[in-house]
């Protein structure tokens, strides 16, 4: 395959149709993964935002490769949308391999971003922490507790979400908790209740023969 082709699917990356953009990034992953990745951190910060978005897809596709240039790109932005887009690539990139560790550098990045100064990257932080799953729990209890109550809402039903024991152990902790923000505490209890609709789905039913 020439650079007069991976040129090729950087051009169908442009296109309005979903699935031709998937094409392009899929065969840029199987036969170009080095030299795309650099290519898509570049667009990161592209104002055209269907390729922007298109870039954030396809970096969420190419697993643990893309972690470190994206932590990178996030680190050196000083665009409120890069970084965004940084966290969007990181959220999508939990989604598609689900239970793939995540490296303390792409940890930290989150963590970061939820004390980013834009609202943008805050709540896409914890969105995107939602979606990293079971290695998130920790920190996302953390959010739950702290002095922002749309990002304790947001980490909250995130939790929610997530099938680990100690989304509920946290979650008993913080009804006990008096400083808890009222509308966070009202989030928490629909969210223990759903937890408890999820655990019974999950957990096979024991009067079954």
């Amino acid at each position: 395959m020439s650079s007069e082709e991976l040129d090729r699917l950087f051009e169908d990356l442009e296109h309005p149709n979903p699935y031709i953009q998937t094409q392009a990034f899929t065969a840029m992953g199987e036969r170009w993964k080095e030299e795309a990745i650099p290519r898509l951190v570049a667009l990161l910060s592209q104002p055209n935002v269907g390729l922007r978005r298109a870039s954030v897809r396809a970096l969420g596709a190419f697993g643990a490769s893309a972690m470190q240039p994206i932590a990178d790109c996030f680190q050196a932005a000083e665009d409120a949308t890069v970084r965004a887009s940084c966290v969007k690539a990181y959220a999508q990139l939990a989604s598609n391999y689900p239970g793939l560790p995540f490296s303390n550098s792409a940890m930290a990045v989150l963590r970061d971003g939820l004390r980013d100064e834009s609202p943008v990257v805050a709540v896409a932080s914890v969105m995107a922490l939602g979606q990293v799953g079971k290695q998130a729990v920790a920190l996302l209890l953390e959010v739950s507790r702290g002095d922002n109550p749309a990002q304790g809402v947001a980490a909250i039903n995130a939790l929610a979400e997530i099938n680990d024991p100690k989304v509920e152990e946290g979650f008993n902790a913080l009804l006990n908790e008096e400083t808890l923000d009222c509308y966070v505490k009202e989030t928490l209890s629909s969210a223990v209740m759903r937890l408890k609709d999820l655990q019974r789905i999950r957990r096979p039913d024991c009067s079954a023969d």
